[in-house]
């Protein structure tokens, strides 16, 4: 029985290990810049600056939440992203979901998350932010 928990112990220590954040990861920076409204509120066009070592590639998900009218306005979008070692904008549009509101101008809360992937392992920068919606 004592074999079997160090074995168990063991392998859960070797997926720490290699579910363990590069060290690129520290390298790598996301900023959200601005959000403009498209086609009257029924999409948001999200740029994000992105700052990422040459080689990673992958994608980021992004979803936006903003009280409008009596309703919440809310939807999501994705986007590519190809790291290129300098910081670079990338942008994705984030469509209103059909049974919510349309966007405004105005303060909305923004959800980013990367997924980031090169030859030494991958990395999932966050960012859970307010940002204002503008024309």
């Amino acid at each position: 029985m004592r074999r079997i928990m160090t074995t168990i112990a063991l392998l859960g220590l070797s997926l720490f290990v290699l579910l363990a954040p590069t060290p690129a990861s520290a390298a790598s920076t996301v900023d959200v810049t601005s959000a403009t409204l498209v086609a009257r509120g029924v999409a948001v066009d999200v740029t994000i600056t992105v700052a990422c070592p040459a080689g990673m590639s992958g994608g980021v998900e992004l979803s936006l939440r903003q009280r409008s009218g009596n309703g919440v306005a809310y939807g999501s979008g994705w986007a590519p992203v190809a790291c290129t070692g300098e910081p670079q904008e990338v942008t994705g549009r984030v469509a209103a979901q059909a049974d919510g509101e349309i966007f405004r101008n105005g303060e909305t809360l923004v959800n980013v998350g990367f997924e980031l992937c090169g030859q030494e392992g991958c990395e999932y920068p966050q960012i859970n932010d307010t940002i204002r919606v503008t024309h």
